[in-house]
């Protein structure tokens, strides 16, 4: 499966996301994007296609989505994940663990 983690700048939450599963769940093809102008890594359309999955991280993510991309809705949820956490950091990972156990990834 494709999945596809969004937040904001693509510093912190979703390259942390990218990373965790590429060492604990590499029979899935992941990749990190943000939202926000100014970053390296923005999402396009060829990201979104790409993904069979989209995780945004917060509801930021998804009012963004809304307004900009809503014929990707249909394969987009929310993680809940807030901004408080820095890149790679144990709460993060910790934070990641019991997610994928809750969705059963």
């Amino acid at each position: 499966m494709n999945i596809l983690f969004i937040c904001a700048g693509n510093i912190q939450r979703s390259p942390t996301f990218e990373k965790w599963f590429r060492a604990n769940r590499p029979w899935h093809c992941v990749r990190s994007t943000g939202t926000s102008y100014g970053y390296p890594y923005r999402m396009t359309d060829d990201l979104l296609e790409w993904a069979d999955k989209i995780y945004v991280m917060d509801r930021e993510q998804i009012l963004f989505m809304k307004r900009k991309f809503p014929r990707f809705l249909f394969k987009t949820e929310v993680v809940g994940c807030s901004d408080q956490y820095p890149n790679d950091s144990p709460q993060l990972k910790h934070l990641i663990w019991d997610w994928v156990n809750e969705k059963e990834l």
